[in-house]
């Protein structure tokens, strides 16, 4: 005789598995999204000189639906510094204490290294934790956005949902092209007075070295915010364009019309009477 038991699909659990400490050498804070329903998963990188617990106040305060949020600390503590302090790749000379110059190979190789331990990051974000890679966004500041753009376009991962890097910019060389262009979008803000990215020309320089890696269909902007120097977003415009960015490319589930439908899970065993 055969027994059917039946279950309403309704009743889902919309959380993801938590990630694992043990399954990354980096530090990380985990909140899930703040309605119940991880969609998306929004991955925050602090500037240099920081850690990770700022950003994870932010990516709370910023109450995306549907966005779990992940901030994740530089894996290099500074070295002499007052306060406990962060970067994503080296930055000083430890013997002279001097700001190293942008195609100093120690930084390359820094990022090359960083690139790696945020891949096996991501893979358990995707494999384990189950958020499709088209799902997980970056948002990152100074040496985080450098680092958040490295990712999508230089990573192993190609598929990457999107990134809003503030004031940083990847390290472009020739021979960094993949054969698979990144075809997600991509917002970067920055003052027009921001002394570390330079002039408005070397900006866009190094904007037009990111469009050479995208594909032509990807939404890709550049914005500059009159004024502003080297810091986190304080405008009302800059603001804006962050949150429209997230609404624009951060999709969401329609669970009004998911619960409306009158659908139900059946299984079916044998068994004699």
């Amino acid at each position: 005789m055969q027994h059917i038991h039946v279950k309403s699909s309704k009743s889902k659990n919309y959380r993801k598995p938590i990630p694992k400490a043990s399954k990354s050498r980096l530090v990380f804070k985990y909140s899930s999204s703040p309605d119940g329903v991880d969609t998306n998963l929004l991955v925050l990188l602090h500037g240099l000189g920081d850690t990770l617990q700022p950003f994870a106040t932010l990516g709370q305060k910023l109450q995306l639906p549907q966005t779990a949020i992940l901030a994740v600390q530089a894996p290099e503590l500074i070295p002499y510094m007052d306060c406990e302090s962060y970067q994503w790749y080296p930055s000083f000379d430890m013997l002279t204490g001097e700001v190293l110059s942008p195609d100093d190979p120690r930084q390359k190789s820094g990022l090359l290294k960083t690139r790696q331990l945020l891949t096996v990051l991501l893979k358990h974000l995707i494999e384990d934790c189950q958020y499709p890679a088209s799902q997980i966004f970056f948002f990152g500041f100074s040496q985080g956005g450098t680092v958040a753009l490295d990712q999508v376009l230089e990573g192993d991962i190609r598929n990457l949902g999107g990134v809003i890097s503030i004031s940083g910019y990847p390290f472009i060389t020739t021979n960094d092209l993949k054969n698979t262009l990144y075809d997600g979008p991509i917002l970067i803000t920055q003052g027009d007075k921001d002394p570390v990215i330079g002039t408005r020309s070397q900006a866009e320089k190094m904007f037009n070295g990111i469009k050479q890696r995208c594909a032509s269909t990807a939404q890709i902007k550049q914005l500059f915010i009159s004024g502003k120097g080297h810091h986190m977003p304080t405008t009302e415009q800059e603001w804006r364009s962050i949150h429209s960015f997230f609404a624009s490319y951060m999709p969401r589930r329609n669970l009004e019309l998911e619960n409306m439908a009158d659908v139900y899970e059946i299984n079916t065993t044998s068994g004699s009477a």
